[in-house]
């Protein structure tokens, strides 16, 4: 790197970023990142809170650094590559916490837990209350709820057997169970 640096130190800033956007092997930009990668790693240091996950992002941050530079026009690399790294971070954080939210919901849909329409204790006035709730269920969420409930099918196997998309049984058995318990519930 101290090659590079010898090569294009002497160059203002405004003519690297030209250089940058038009070259095709990356050297001058990868020179122009390097200038501002404390600046970067900092950042990422700053919302991701962790050591490696910063570093690796920095590595990511890099890669759209050179694609971008050539897409946009730059007038000031530190502030362009701040919010560049600020945006990217925040991109992370953003899938990281819908990837959480998509393991929560699918912990509690396959949770008996949270509501079981067929508890081992029940007794026979509220086996009786249940099964007025089910035939006041729409026909394909009664058809799910008892192929998952009574049969012990699985999503996939249920999906075949009607000829639907798998969310398509996820959806109904889900809106089948909160339909039950509000019935259930108003007795």
């Amino acid at each position: 790197m101290k090659f590079k640096a010898k090569k294009y130190g002497h160059l203002p800033e405004d003519e690297l970023i030209k250089l940058a956007s038009s070259e095709e092997k990356n050297e001058v930009g990868s020179h122009l990142f390097l200038q501002y990668s404390e600046l970067v790693y900092g950042l990422c240091l700053k919302y991701l809170k962790d050591a490696h996950d910063a570093e690796d992002e920095v590595m990511n941050v890099y890669g759209l650094f050179l694609k971008k530079i050539k897409e946009h026009k730059v007038e000031n690399v530190k502030s362009w590559l701040y919010v560049l790294t600020k945006n990217h971070c925040l991109g992370v954080l953003r899938k990281r916490k819908r990837d959480t939210e998509k393991f929560d919901q699918f912990t509690l849909m396959y949770s008996e837990d949270n509501y079981h329409p067929l508890e081992e204790d029940t007794s026979e006035q509220e086996t009786q209350r249940l099964n007025l709730c089910m035939d006041k269920l729409a026909e394909l969420q009664r058809t799910c709820i008892k192929a998952f409930y009574y049969d012990k099918q699985s999503y996939e196997e249920i999906s075949a057997s009607l000829n639907l998309p798998w969310n398509k049984i996820r959806s109904n058995i889900q809106n089948g169970r909160r339909n039950l318990k509000k019935c259930l519930e108003a007795k």
